[in-house]
């Protein structure tokens, strides 16, 4: 198995992988952070930016939104759903082509955090 660890410097920093290419996938978990590492504050905006992050990663390693097969999503809270979905589907407007995707509620996130979100895409 080959594995790559993919990094972009448009993407907050972390401690552990920005995103791992193996096995023709992009492996990814996003949080709310923006580029200089601060935590967005609420959910709507939580949610754009670990949809702009995830954007960047993939574009920046030659794959794309579109190509997302698998979507976990970990919500400290599941009654802020909706305002998770208003962000979530702008990215994925065609019901046809969406992920799979499973949301559950997270006992708890890291401080500070209303949602986590894991990608599986195609590299």
């Amino acid at each position: 198995m080959n594995k790559e660890n993919l990094t972009s410097t448009n993407v907050y920093p972390t401690l552990n992988s920005q995103a791992v290419r193996a096995n023709g996938f992009i492996f990814s978990t996003q949080v709310g952070k923006n580029p200089k590492n601060n935590i967005e504050i609420g959910i709507k905006a939580q949610a754009k930016q670990i949809m702009e992050n995830i954007k960047t990663i993939l574009e920046e390693n030659g794959s794309s939104l579109e190509k997302t097969v698998k979507v976990t999503v970990f919500m400290r809270d599941l009654n802020q759903a909706q305002e998770f979905n208003d962000i979530y589907y702008s990215y994925f407007k065609d019901e046809k082509s969406r992920p799979v995707r499973c949301c559950v509620q997270a006992g708890q996130l890291f401080e500070g955090l209303d949602v986590e979100v894991e990608f599986i895409a195609l590299s």
